[in-house]
């Protein structure tokens, strides 16, 4: 009995320097939980959004994006690839957005993107509160209606539209691809702060786990559970 005891004293103690390692090991930079409460509640309105879903008015959101809002945020950032960059806090409309969300999900190609048409990586604002949020849409209207005074805020081209031109093929596809997101983490629970506290935290603990594989010669797959999934993608969206 002693030394199941002691056995299973040994086993706690190091669970806990592996949960303090890891917390020594990754800071995050980024409020995880304020970011993925933002973007759940973000994730959807997008669901509930069936008009941004149709083709006309997506490829409109990928036009927009490409020549409108990504030029526009690109010159009021601060920096470069090298020294970082300083993004203003506001915010597109909607569907601009969307396109902004599921084009950094993947980091590799977004930053591509960034350095190839504006020699800086574009970073996003942390903008999480509901009232930040109100003003830093408010204060892009603003800015939106001076450079661009001919062309709408909002989307507005016709949904009806059946010949719609084809503008970026491969973000259209990465964008249409995520329309059913939400339904991964659309229970209530998932924006509670309770569980996201732990999400975070198990997070953190799978990224000790991966950097421990990189350096070890066990050959293995690790896949996260759904928690840990949201943080991961919370993270490279907020980044």
């Amino acid at each position: 009995m002693s030394s199941e005891i002691s056995s299973t004293r040994s086993t706690a103690t190091t669970a806990l320097s592996e949960i303090s390692e890891a917390d020594s090991t990754f800071r995050l930079g980024l409020d995880l939980v304020s970011a993925a409460r933002r973007n759940l509640s973000f994730l959807r309105a997008v669901s509930d959004s069936h008009w941004l879903h149709h083709k006309p008015t997506l490829l409109e959101a990928i036009r927009r994006y490409n020549e409108l809002w990504m030029p526009l945020i690109a010159d009021l950032t601060v920096g470069s690839c090298s020294t970082g960059s300083a993004p203003p806090l506001i915010l597109p409309p909607v569907d601009v957005e969307w396109v902004w969300f599921c084009h950094t999900l993947n980091p590799v190609r977004y930053r591509e993107y960034c350095e190839s048409k504006f020699s800086k990586l574009i970073g996003k604002p942390a903008i999480f509160g509901e009232e930040n949020e109100e003003y830093a849409l408010m204060r892009c209207r603003e800015i939106w209606v001076r450079k661009y005074p001919n062309v709408p805020f909002e989307n507005e081209v016709d949904s009806g539209f059946s010949d719609p031109v084809m503008v970026d093929g491969e973000l259209f596809m990465e964008v249409s691809k995520q329309r059913y997101l939400y339904s991964k983490f659309s229970e209530p629970y998932r924006s509670e702060v309770v569980y996201l506290i732990a999400a975070r935290q198990r997070y953190k603990e799978f990224l000790y786990l991966l950097q421990l594989q990189r350096s070890s010669a066990v050959c293995c797959r690790l896949v996260p559970a759904s928690d840990i999934l949201l943080m991961w993608l919370i993270h490279q969206v907020c980044s």
